[in-house]
């Protein structure tokens, strides 16, 4: 049996996983990039970080298994290029997001940062740079906002310049 659409828990699972980590993104590079370790509200946004984090490696792992075992429509582009293409740019995506949660762990590890997600003071170190994952961690959320902004704009051509229903299949309905 062919379904036309994306299993509904996998596709809840999208939206919800491209606003939080989205919004992570948003929060590491708008707010804590630029906040000093000094700061005492930097606890408070660093918390909620981790916290949200942690939510998204558990949201990541429960998509990805529903990924692998519901049935799925058939690819938009059947061969070529732009299939290569979105078949790449969906597992970077998954990469990336467990790379960036990899990242935060090994610098809330390296910087005995976890008593922060009970509301303990923590000592921050001066700077996040002489934890050794930081490099990556800034690294991975570029490469993230990278390939966020293709996969949209993939989106919106199939949505707007193609209008192949591409769009729809990432939406709720029957399948």
């Amino acid at each position: 049996m062919t379904v036309t659409r994306y299993h509904p828990l996998l596709v809840a699972l999208h939206w919800v996983l491209a606003l939080a980590i989205i919004g992570n993104l948003a929060a590491g590079k708008l707010l804590l990039e630029g906040l000093s370790n000094a700061d005492p509200a930097k606890l408070d946004l660093l918390r909620l970080h981790m916290a949200s984090g942690l939510t998204i490696l558990i949201l990541m792992v429960a998509r990805l298994i529903t990924r692998l075992r519901s049935r799925k429509p058939a690819p938009a582009n059947p061969s070529g290029p732009l299939k290569w293409l979105a078949t790449v740019s969906h597992w970077g995506l998954y990469l990336l997001t467990f790379a960036m949660v990899s990242t935060g762990l090994g610098m809330a590890q390296m910087g005995a940062l976890f008593p922060i997600l009970e509301g303990k003071p923590v000592p921050l170190p001066s700077s996040f740079d002489t934890l050794p994952p930081h490099a990556g961690h800034v690294l991975f959320s570029s490469l993230l906002l990278a390939l966020i902004a293709l996969h949209s704009s993939a989106a919106l051509w199939h949505a707007f310049a193609k209008r192949d229903g591409v769009f729809g299949r990432m939406w709720f309905g029957a399948r």
